[in-house]
């Protein structure tokens, strides 16, 4: 395979970028934070150096690191209504962009970049939405023009769609737990060998200690007790009230 490297990052991004595509907006947003700080802290930890100020600034320190550090030749922002339209050149990966371009809005869902940009975004209350893209493949030049807006709070007593979503699988995950808890419980037996007293029937703990067989089992198991006489005992020890045979 010709340049396996780069068609392996494309194929991860067209994977991602696909998967994405499925989620409604507010998982997105969820999604897209958390991948984009875990990108920031694992290159950061590999020399990186991208230093967080505390402002949005960061965001625009971030895309010209990215830049300098080779991940276009170079990048124009020309000032649009609305936002700010971005013109990329030699953006790695494009071709993996340009096949999401058919697929979903937003094509750059799965840019390590946008990615960043989102969670540096969330953190100061913003949020980026894309106003339009275009490729030219063939110079190796994409556009994309962005808005980033203040995020929009909900109305009283609206509840965020991403909210519901977590609760009813934090639901489920309990639902399931609770399940296996239980099985686990029915399937709880008492296995190996029991040693036993021949005459008394106590049985010998792991401790060396002998103990009533009923104390042993409930130790060892989920099983309970319940008393009663069987027939051929109550022969014996109570013969005047054993019914008649």
């Amino acid at each position: 395979m010709k340049d396996f490297e780069k068609s392996l990052y494309e194929a991860v991004l067209v994977a991602f970028g696909k998967i994405l595509a499925k989620y409604n907006g507010f998982a997105q947003a969820s999604i897209l934070r958390d991948v984009g700080r875990e990108i920031i802290d694992y290159m950061n930890a590999h020399g990186f150096g991208f230093e967080e100020t505390g402002t949005a600034d960061d965001m625009g320190r971030l895309t010209e690191l990215f830049v300098k550090s080779g991940f276009a030749s170079s990048l124009e922002a020309q000032p649009a209504s609305p936002g700010t339209n971005y013109v990329w050149r030699d953006l790695y990966g494009i071709e993996a962009y340009h096949t999401l371009h058919e697929i979903s809005d937003n094509p750059f869902l799965a840019c390590p970049l946008n990615l960043s940009l989102y969670y540096l975004a969330e953190k100061h209350g913003k949020t980026m939405r894309l106003v339009s893209k275009s490729f030219d493949v063939a110079h190796r030049t994409a556009e994309s023009q962005y808005v980033v807006e203040d995020k929009v709070a909900l109305a009283p007593g609206d509840m965020d769609p991403l909210v519901i979503e977590n609760a009813r699988l934090y639901e489920l995950a309990e639902e399931r737990l609770a399940k296996l808890e239980k099985a686990n419980r029915e399937l709880k037996r008492l296995r190996g060998i029991i040693p036993i007293c021949a005459y008394c029937k106590q049985v010998r703990n792991d401790g060396g200690y002998w103990q009533q067989v009923e104390a042993y089992v409930s130790e060892h198991s989920d099983a309970a007790f319940s008393h009663g006489i069987c027939p051929d005992c109550m022969e014996k020890r109570y013969p005047e009230e054993a019914p008649a045979s």
